[in-house]
């Protein structure tokens, strides 16, 4: 017997939503990143250039990791708590946008590839009293739904999610 293909879902964007938006922003490293940044690329050049196969892709796979944990927040890559102001770019802008968005009493999903960048947030909004909410694939199924519903009902004004966790599944 041949078994039928798996009925498909099809998911209807609400009509009362406004049509989406995508702005790209241009954010400028800060020093201490850009030197990272430089730092990091000359060495591990140097080490794929003398190596070969397997391992001189598992050193590229591993300098994007780092550029791209560099480019979030020196902290990332350093498994740093903090100091956060001041370090970041990409941190910088992040708060600008929320200062606007809050100040409008809207609320904002954050979403990231990095679990320890959603930490690293959270603790940078704590400290200025932002209230977050945190969605990660270490939360339970019950969890998440009461995050998602607290989210709902205005109980943070910041989610931060992980991509993995937060990326699919979520309305």
């Amino acid at each position: 017997t041949v078994n039928p293909a798996p009925a498909r879902r099809f998911h209807v964007i609400v009509p009362e939503l406004p049509a989406k938006t995508e702005t790209d922003r241009v954010v400028p490293l800060t020093a201490e990143q850009a030197t990272l940044y430089e730092a990091v690329v000359r060495e591990t050049l140097a080490k794929i250039a003398s190596s070969e196969g397997i391992e001189r892709r598992g050193l590229v796979l591993g300098l994007l990791t780092a550029l791209k944990q560099i480019c979030n927040h020196p902290a990332q890559y350093l498994h740093e708590p903090g100091p956060l102001t001041g370090r970041s770019g990409k941190l910088a802008a992040l708060e600008e946008l929320l200062e606007i968005i809050l100040d409008e009493g809207e609320a904002a999903l954050v979403f990231s590839q990095y679990v320890e960048m959603c930490r690293l947030i959270r603790s940078h909004l704590a400290d200025r009293g932002v209230p977050t909410l945190f969605l990660h694939g270490r939360v339970p199924a019950r969890r998440r739904e009461e995050l998602v519903a607290r989210f709902q009902d205005g109980g943070a004004p910041v989610f931060l999610l992980s991509l993995k966790a937060g990326g699919v599944g979520l309305n």
